[in-house]
């Protein structure tokens, strides 16, 4: 998993309240999954498969979470079979349950991109991945997150792209500069999905997106990336 290094301090962040999309602004959400088929329109480039997680499963992970196990990380083919060392090391109560929804989740993910082989993690985080806003180098990545606080993201249309490219060092500084009206950041709940188009996508310049800070909290999260890589 390809992540940029933590800085030094963290920025202050406020959750707003979600909005909800334009028919231009280049995101759609809803509670079916089949909203992840908007993606294959040129003018889409983020997917939001908003769902539960049932809280037997978060409460499950989140105790699994503090004995400190290893993540998972592989180049798989989008299968079943190939998730089976991801859980391996799961309590029995939310084995099965998650075994399903990673298989579900990656097939989905295979079959959208048409990719052979995705780049999958699946485990516990304990500090903080990408403190500055940005976008990944991949053609697909999707996010989802089982316990802790989800994603942040931000509407295409709310990006300052000229400052996204040339970044000032600080992370607080360079946020304000690539998402000048803080409110536009979205956060993703527990269950919610996310797929988004990357940089290296034919069609989009990659959504902007972020880990939530949450190093020094004792926050720990659970989360699966997986990522369709350039062809």
């Amino acid at each position: 998993m390809s992540l940029a290094q933590p800085a030094s301090a963290a920025p202050s962040c406020r959750p707003p309240p979600s909005v909800a999309p334009t028919l231009d602004d280049g995101w759609r959400a809803a509670a079916d999954p089949v909203v992840l088929s908007a993606l294959t329109t040129s003018t889409v480039d983020l997917a939001v498969w908003r769902r539960p997680v049932p809280d037997q499963v978060t409460r499950t992970l989140a105790t699994w979470a503090e004995t400190k196990p290893a993540g998972f990380e592989r180049l798989i083919a989008p299968t079943r079979d190939a998730l089976a060392p991801a859980v391996a090391g799961l309590p029995v109560a939310a084995r099965a349950w998650v075994h399903d929804d990673l298989a579900d989740l990656i097939e989905r993910l295979g079959s959208l991109a048409a990719a052979p082989r995705l780049r999958v993690w699946f485990g516990p985080v304990r500090g903080d991945q990408c403190r500055k806003f940005h976008v990944d180098y991949v053609r697909y990545r999707l996010i989802t997150t089982y316990v802790g606080p989800g994603t942040e993201w931000v509407p295409p249309g709310a990006v300052a792209r000229a400052a996204l490219e040339h970044p000032p060092d600080c992370p607080c500084d360079a946020n304000r500069a690539i998402v000048p009206d803080g409110a536009a950041v979205q956060h993703a709940a527990i269950g919610d999905v996310l797929v988004m188009k990357g940089a290296l996508h034919p069609d989009g310049r990659g959504v902007v997106h972020r880990s939530p800070p949450i190093a020094g909290t004792g926050v720990t999260r659970v989360v699966l990336i997986a990522s369709a890589e350039a062809r």
